[in-house]
C-alpha cells in the first residue's frame, strides 16, 4: 500500500469540500430576498344616476299634460314644458314615441286626415305632419341638475276642412334621459 503524502490529503479533502459546496448551493435554495410589504385600504365606488322631474305651462310639477283646446284650421298653439335632470351625470334628452297611442275623436261622419295634424319642437323639430314624426325627437343635453324648457307647437294644416270640426286627440308621449 501505498502513502499518501500529507499534501495529497488535503488536496482531495479541499477538492471533497469544494464539491460538497457546490452541490449544496445547486439544491438548497437561494438565500436573495424579495422584500414584500403591504397595507390595508378601503376602496368606494359610487355609481351616477340618471333621473328626471317634468313640468308643464300650468306649473304642474311631475306631469306632462299639454292641453291643446279648439284648433283651427292654419292656427297654431303652443304650450311650454320643463325637464329637470335630477341625476348626477349629464343627459340626453328626447321625446320617445310622440305620436304613439294617438287617439282620434271625432264627430259621427268626420274622418280627419293625420297629415293635416302638425306638431313641432322650437329648436329641434320644425311643424311636422304627425304621420312623419319618427319614433323620437331629440332634445340636446341638460346637465345635472340643469333645468331646461322647450316649446311644443301644434298646428291643423290650412287646407284641414270640416271633416276636423270637433275633432280630438290625444297622445302619449314619454321623455327620456340617456347617459351622453
Amino acid at each position: 500500500m501505498s502513502r499518501i503524502s500529507r499534501k495529497k490529503l488535503i488536496g482531495i479533502v479541499v477538492a471533497g469540500l469544494a464539491a460538497l459546496g457546490i452541490a449544496t448551493a445547486l439544491v438548497l435554495p437561494s438565500t436573495g430576498a424579495d422584500f414584500t410589504a403591504s397595507d390595508i385600504g378601503t376602496v368606494n365606488v359610487s355609481t351616477a344616476t340618471l333621473s328626471l322631474s317634468l313640468s308643464d305651462d300650468s306649473g304642474s310639477s311631475g306631469t306632462f299634460d299639454l292641453n291643446f283646446t279648439n284648433l283651427a284650421p292654419g292656427a297654431q298653439q303652443v304650450r311650454n314644458f320643463y325637464v329637470k335632470n335630477t341625476g348626477s351625470i349629464a343627459a340626453n334628452v328626447k321625446i320617445g314615441n310622440p305620436v304613439s297611442g294617438v287617439v282620434f275623436t271625432a264627430p259621427a261622419g268626420q274622418t280627419p286626415d293625420p297629415a293635416q295634424l302638425k306638431f313641432g319642437v322650437d329648436g329641434y323639430l320644425a311643424l311636422t305632419p304627425a304621420t312623419s314624426i319618427g319614433t323620437s325627437i331629440p332634445l340636446g343635453s341638460i346637465g345635472a341638475g340643469e333645468t331646461k324648457g322647450y316649446t311644443l307647437r301644434v298646428s291643423l294644416d290650412q287646407a284641414a276642412g270640416n271633416n276636423w270640426q270637433g275633432v280630438s286627440v290625444g297622445a302619449t308621449a314619454t321623455v327620456t334621459l340617456n347617459q351622453q
